[in-house]
């Protein structure tokens, strides 16, 4: 067996080992684009391979600019992590899940995070990779008509100069977190191959600029995901109320968001009611970059962080 860094045209194999793997299909260009669709072509994801050169194990690593301590920097978030039942053995310092994932980590001197299921996250703390971890709630707030005539939710274009001029003004009160640019947007929602997204900004009469944005897509009847968002922090509640007001306008959908731990008094304020979901933030302390409470303290994240929703 040989553990080494993907090397172009792997992505065939790796998308045949998703399929047979988690019975779903991924194709070659939705590889591409998850991994290399935002221009960073030194690709950091591991396969193992077999004595014929098949693949039979692999660790992707997303690549993000990220704020993390003070800086930005290249983060990495661990996904699509998979072993061909065949050479799974037992869950040990000797399989392919251990070395496919010490070579990950030990190759890799950034920040890197994940989100893992109870399994997963039981696994990687076992072999030594993580600890403790942040619990997920999805975050539930029902419909509601609010008369905020003075704001509004308008559709906008991934591009819209406005977005990076909200996210300089408020990027260092969110905390630590994907740098939440019209780049990023715009691979993330607006190019995405699997779903379809809408971005919505909140204005004020009389007030230049944005004061916030949220990216939705639309669940089950009765859902709507806010998939995204960011926000002058003094317009949060109000920003809020419009999402409820959009959710009732469309027939009383239930919302459903991600936010970090820090805005759960705020949301609680507002009648959200908060559910065990099973996902959990992997800190990975092998090659330890942070302590996982600062991680937890300082993380600001949404289900955009995901690359399964």
């Amino acid at each position: 067996m040989i553990i080494r860094h993907y090397e172009k045209g792997d992505e065939v194999q790796i998308a045949r080992l998703f399929d047979s793997v988690f019975h779903q299909t991924m194709t070659v260009e939705q590889w591409r684009w998850k991994y290399e669709g935002q221009g960073f072509l030194n690709q950091k994801s591991v396969v193992a391979t077999n004595e014929e050169g098949g693949i039979i194990g692999h660790f992707g690593g997303i690549p993000l600019r990220m704020r993390f301590k003070d800086k930005v920097i290249v983060g990495y978030q661990g996904a699509d992590v998979m072993v061909d039942e065949k050479y799974r053995g037992l869950p040990n310092r000797r399989g392919v899940y251990f070395n496919i994932c010490r070579f990950f980590y030990e190759n890799l001197p950034s920040f890197v995070y994940g989100f893992s299921n109870l399994d997963h996250l039981k696994l990687g703390m076992l072999l030594g990779f993580f600890e403790k971890a942040i619990a997920v709630n999805d975050t539930v707030i029902h419909a509601a008509k609010h008369a905020i005539p003075l704001y509004n939710l308008e559709l906008m274009g991934w591009e819209d100069s406005s977005i990076n001029a909200l996210w300089n003004q408020v990027s260092e009160s969110l905390g630590w977190g994907i740098v939440r640019d019209t780049a990023f947007l715009k691979w993330r929602y607006g190019h995405n191959p699997f779903r379809s997204y809408k971005l919505y900004g909140l204005k004020k009469r009389f007030t230049k600029g944005i004061l916030g944005w949220i990216v939705t897509r639309e669940g089950s009847d009765d859902e709507l995901f806010i998939m995204d968002m960011i926000f002058r922090d003094e317009h949060f509640e109000n920003l809020l109320k419009k999402i409820m007001s959009m959710a009732y306008k469309h027939g009383g959908k239930k919302v459903i968001l991600w936010l970090s731990g820090k805005y759960y008094e705020r949301l609680r304020s507002m009648g959200a009611a908060f559910f065990k979901r099973g996902t959990y933030i992997t800190n990975c302390v092998w090659v330890k970059m942070c302590e996982s409470t600062e991680m937890e303290q300082n993380l600001y994240y949404t289900m955009g962080d995901t690359d399964f929703l």
